[in-house]
């Protein structure tokens, strides 16, 4: 017979609970939110690149490397200008997301691993890892939901704590 978890921090074991009815529009909210946020670095990294200006909100502002793009035809514009060769790979890790009171907004924090490796030809097969980690970068991003209940960014931008060009 397995042991009750243990209430982190506290030694004590936890009880279920399930959360109030009001919570759980609230909890929705996080989990679409927090699904948006992850499908755009998804579709960023196979080469969506209109999955990924889909998810920008019209008037949405993207500050992305010294550039402010504005809404998904500049999004778009940009990311056809990346060379073919190019791998990435976007981890987002120490998800958050803050909910205004009205649940149709959110402010989305997080770190971001970010691995970038220009091949010379596009290709099949690994990349070398050693020297293809860019940056870390913390991230705050907003986020709006849209009449059908898509989220869509409205404003993205980081400030990069580590990085490989010091």
């Amino acid at each position: 017979m397995s042991k009750p978890a243990e209430r982190i921090g506290s030694g004590q074991p936890s009880e279920p609970v399930d959360a109030p009815t009001s919570e759980r529009p609230q909890a929705h909210s996080i989990v679409m939110c927090s699904q948006a946020v992850m499908r755009f670095y998804a579709a960023l990294d196979t080469g969506d690149i209109d999955g990924v200006a889909a998810l920008m909100a019209a008037d949405g502002v993207w500050h992305r490397q010294g550039k402010a793009l504005r809404g998904p035809a500049e999004v778009l514009a940009a990311l056809r200008e990346r060379p073919p060769g190019r791998v990435t790979a976007h981890l987002v890790n120490n998800l958050v997301i803050d909910l205004d009171a009205s649940g149709q907004q959110a402010t989305a924090r997080y770190m971001l691993l970010v691995f970038r490796h220009d091949r010379a030809q596009p290709g099949d097969g690994p990349v070398p890892i050693a020297s293809s980690l860019l940056s870390i970068t913390a991230t705050t991003d907003h986020w709006r939901a849209a009449p059908n209940g898509d989220w869509l960014a409205v404003l993205k931008q980081g400030q990069t704590v580590f990085s490989q060009q010091v």
